[in-house]
């Protein structure tokens, strides 16, 4: 009987020298004997079966995900799209917050520092893990690299693995280098996704983008390893007087849609529309935020909105599609006169100018004039909020139910 080396046999069974030297160490190579620095294997001898190889899916049919630092906006957009794709989502947070996060009550959470012990939590999960994501958006996780390979070891065979913000200061070099070492091995796959955003300025950042590409990544790019990706968000800055620069039409339903899917039964929404000839066209982004109201309406936010137009326009818009849809809806709808209002109080005109969309007493999301290259912008002006606030308070004295002026 002849032997081989553990170099030769790489060739043989496709695993790497790395992988085969481990299971000779493990005695899981049966007639395996080491000669000084050198393995000799018996040429008959068969390939050992892969504990993490696809029987774990008949051990443990539910698919688990566990996310190191789960504790913010990324990890808190994430947990219902990986419930959505059928996973059991656990996580960690660090233990030195001792803040109670609602939202992370539905799933077990596992507590750590991640300044000194950041794997000392691995020795008490479970096993059979399908997918973990590590998102360190602050860089505080020390040795990464060794946090992955000691939690590789848990989990199953062609899971994956998705870095937010990557490894280290070498993180190029280091991450192909992991991607190739796990995915020879173990048949695991890294990928990653770094966040190109001013985190630590005031800005609105779209984490629930983020955190789809997370999903994305885990769930879609089963042949790939090693890859990288970069991402703003859709940021948008805020300058010093409070307000963001002008936003093209895209960016600005992109923004709108973005804030009011974020609302809670907490929130009051209170907008003012100016019903133009321009206006609540068909058009497929103004459908699409329509929609929105109407879904941000019926998850219980107090919604108020004020429609503006002149009493000679009742006919016209008794049979408008919006007003209709907005009259059916959890929205309550309002009427108040254009007319009345300018002989009135015509400086609520000029607060109203083309619209806005009030969120609780912090933010103003505000319609530029038709034919602008620009959609509107964002507020968080104090002054400006309030002057809005208190002129929609105004108006509402003044406003009739929308269903009984347009019956």
């Amino acid at each position: 009987m002849g032997y081989l080396t553990a170099k030769q046999f790489s060739k043989i069974w496709g695993i790497s020298e790395r992988r085969i030297i481990k299971l000779c160490s493990d005695n899981r190579i049966d007639g395996a004997e080491k000669n000084g620095m050198v393995w000799l294997i018996p040429e008959n001898t068969n390939k050992p079966a892969d504990k993490r190889n696809k029987i774990s899916k008949y051990i443990n049919t539910q698919k688990k995900v566990m996310i190191i630092n789960i504790d913010n906006e990324v990890g808190y957009n994430l947990i219902p799209i990986l419930k959505k794709e059928g996973y059991i989502v656990e996580g960690t947070r660090n233990k030195e917050k001792n803040i109670e996060i609602k939202k992370l009550d539905s799933i077990k959470i596992w507590q750590t520092n991640f300044e000194k012990e950041p794997e000392k939590f691995i020795e008490q999960t479970d096993k059979y893990y399908d997918g973990l994501v590590i998102i360190d958006i602050e860089n505080s996780i020390k040795n990464k690299e060794n946090l992955i390979r000691k939690f590789s070891e848990k989990m199953n065979y062609e899971s994956s693995i998705v870095i937010v913000n990557g490894l280290e200061k070498s993180k190029e070099k280091l991450e192909k280098k992991l991607a190739n070492e796990l995915n020879e091995n173990i048949g695991i796959r890294i990928n990653t996704i770094n966040i190109d955003a001013p985190l630590n300025e005031n800005i609105i950042i779209n984490y629930n983008e983020i955190a789809e590409d997370i999903n994305e990544l885990l769930t879609k790019f089963k042949n790939t390893t090693g890859m990288q990706i970069t991402t703003n968000g859709g940021y948008i800055k805020f300058g010093e007087d409070g307000r963001t620069e002008g936003l093209e039409t895209g960016k600005f339903y992109k923004t709108i849609n973005h804030y009011f899917k974020s609302l809670d039964k907490r929130a009051y929404l209170w907008c003012a529309s100016m019903m133009m000839e321009d206006e609540w066209t068909e058009e497929p982004l103004e459908m699409k935020f329509r929609v929105t109201n109407l879904e941000t309406a019926n998850r219980g936010v107090k919604f108020d909105r004020i429609f503006i137009f002149s009493k000679s326009k009742i006919k016209e818009f008794k049979n408008n599609k919006t007003l209709k849809i907005y009259m059916q809806s959890n929205i309550n709808t309002m009427f108040v006169d254009y007319d009345e209002i300018l002989e009135k109080e015509p400086n609520l005109l000029k607060i109203v100018n083309n619209g806005w969309d009030g969120i609780s007493k912090h933010t103003l999301i505000v319609d530029l004039p038709a034919g602008n290259t620009l959609r509107g912008y964002v507020s968080t002006n104090e002054k400006e909020v309030k002057e809005a606030y208190n002129c929609f308070q105004k108006l509402k004295t003044y406003a009739k139910n929308l269903k009984d002026v347009l019956k």
